[in-house]
């Protein structure tokens, strides 16, 4: 028997026992045995450096998709064969921006499968908007709209009007929803030819600003709930509205929610160009020193990357999967999701794939963007533009100088 090694990256608890499910069909169906390997967000960066270093590892791997371009350049990775992409329905199956994570600029190879999507949304109560005097059809059509309605829920005489969840200073969820205000403001990380940074630029700080009121204007009371119980707060009814992630926008429809919760859910995407990011499937390039495991290892990355599999994994885990056609089956028309969903799918965008340095620079950005809202959180009365330059001048400095 063929046995080869996966790797995945953990983002529920429940992860290693549905990703068993799926490979013990994937085994009955191939006779291809597959080890798991579990990682957690924190080490996987890490650990996959090791695997591309030492030629040694898993055969195929669940990676964050802003990671696929770094490890493309350490020429580690095997590229995918013009049919085995054909087999898959090709480019246009799939999130285009989540595709493109995939590609290496002046390259046509495709070193990367996409496998879940990720996005940030607003998850509201039209019943309690309405109550407040807020038209739900108008309040999230624009990142400036977004804040004037966060500031009339703020000062209307709902119980929880506001919530966002206290994350670790160092996450990586800051930076991507912070990179939606930047585009939407004119704004971007970096100049075209990539070898300036541009994210403390007048646009992107005006965008910023936008983004930093959302974590400003939640009340004193409730500005260090952590994610689980800002999404309790929302689930249970007690809340207006939450910015948060797809996950829990899908599990607020489950028949645990408030009744009122489910019926009233409105659902809205950040600001005019949402982030969208995800994890994609890699095979590494010490794979083809074995035909067999070659082989099985494609097969491998054609299974889970097919719509049912895509489907499976994705209604079982909450995620959201990165195909076309499995966008539409899990978000028909009338689900609340839908608009936020498609938005992010055709116009969403995710961070240059023409900065080999990227995995550092994010890790820096996510720093800074936690630093900021520390700062602000312990001096309520400081300029968010001080604030911002503050912490963003030195290192846009320093990125230009890595990048030249």
């Amino acid at each position: 028997m063929v046995e080869i090694e996966f790797s995945y990256i953990d983002d529920v608890a429940e992860d290693g026992t549905v990703w068993s499910a799926i490979l013990d069909d994937f085994q009955a169906q191939t006779g291809v045995r597959v080890r798991l390997r579990s990682m957690s967000w924190d080490t996987a960066w890490v650990e996959l450096f090791s695997f591309g270093s030492n030629d040694k590892g898993p055969n195929v791997s669940h990676v964050g998709n802003t990671w696929v371009t770094s490890l493309a350049k350490m020429n580690v990775l095997r590229p995918f064969k013009a049919d085995e992409i054909a087999s898959l329905g090709g480019a246009w199956d799939f999130v285009t921006a989540n595709w493109e994570t995939g590609l290496v600029p002046n390259d046509r190879r495709i070193w990367a499968i996409p496998w879940t999507a990720w996005i940030y949304v607003t998850c509201y109560r039209k019943d309690l908007f309405e109550k407040a005097g807020i038209d739900p059809s108008e309040a999230f059509i624009s990142s400036k709209a977004t804040r004037a309605t966060v500031q009339q829920l703020v000062s209307s005489s709902l119980e929880v009007p506001w919530l966002n969840a206290k994350l670790p200073s160092s996450s990586r969820s800051l930076l991507h929803t912070a990179a939606s205000w930047i585009w939407a403001a004119g704004g971007d990380f970096f100049d075209e030819s990539g070898t300036k940074a541009t994210f403390n630029s007048p646009q992107a700080i005006n965008g910023l600003k936008d983004w930093l009121e959302m974590y400003r204007a939640v009340p004193a009371q409730y500005k260090n709930l952590v994610q689980p119980e800002t999404f309790e707060m929302f689930a249970s009814g007690q809340a207006a509205a939450v910015m948060t992630d797809i996950r829990a926008a899908n599990r607020f429809m489950n028949p645990e929610s408030d009744p009122a919760v489910r019926e009233n859910l409105g659902v809205a995407s950040l600001a005019d160009i949402p982030w969208i990011g995800g994890g994609s499937l890699v095979i590494w390039d010490y794979t083809r020193g074995n035909l067999s495991q070659e082989k099985a290892s494609v097969d491998l990355v054609k299974f889970l990357a097919s719509r049912e599999t895509n489907v499976h994994y994705c209604r079982t885990s909450g995620s959201m999967p990165s195909r076309m056609d499995a966008l539409h089956e899990m978000y028909p028309v009338g689900n609340p999701t839908r608009e936020a969903i498609m938005l992010a799918a055709t116009k969403g965008r995710n961070y240059p794939n023409n900065i080999p340095s990227w995995r550092r620079i994010e890790q820096q950005l996510s720093d800074a963007m936690g630093s900021v809202i520390q700062a602000t959180n312990d001096n309520p009365s400081l300029d968010s533009a001080i604030v911002l330059h503050a912490h963003l001048d030195s290192l846009a400095e320093r990125v230009t100088n890595l990048l030249r």
